[in-house]
């Protein structure tokens, strides 16, 4: 059981993650509508890279160190909050939001403190 904890985990955050994005026109909380998601983002994306690692390398004693964490977030916070709201051709498709490139690290964190768990 313990092996398919990763993804018990990330089956439950990508749950989770599309029922924010199904009900979040009906929620009147600004945490919901516009900073959840971007907060469950790094950990799904994390929590599947570590899922394919262990899958392809064959060790379930895998980790994905925390300078890739921080170096694959940085990279999304780039191309989300810088690269697509300047260079996107629909305008106000995307946005830049310091605020959601501070989700993007408190998931990482989250990812990190999930990872010493598993």
């Amino acid at each position: 059981m313990a092996r398919y904890r990763p993804h018990i985990i990330f089956a439950g955050i990508m749950l989770f993650y599309f029922l924010v994005r199904r009900y979040r026109p009906m929620s009147e909380s600004i945490f919901i509508k516009h900073y959840l998601t971007d907060l469950l983002f790094v950990p799904a994306m994390c929590l599947f890279a570590l899922i394919f690692l262990r899958l392809i390398r064959r060790d379930n004693s895998l980790l994905i160190p925390i300078s890739f964490v921080i170096l694959q977030t940085i990279f999304v916070s780039i191309y989300f909050e810088w690269y697509l709201p300047t260079y996107h051709g629909r305008p106000g498709w995307y946005t830049a939001d310091w605020l959601d490139i501070l989700m993007y690290f408190l998931g990482a964190v989250l990812f990190t403190f999930i990872q010493r768990k598993l």
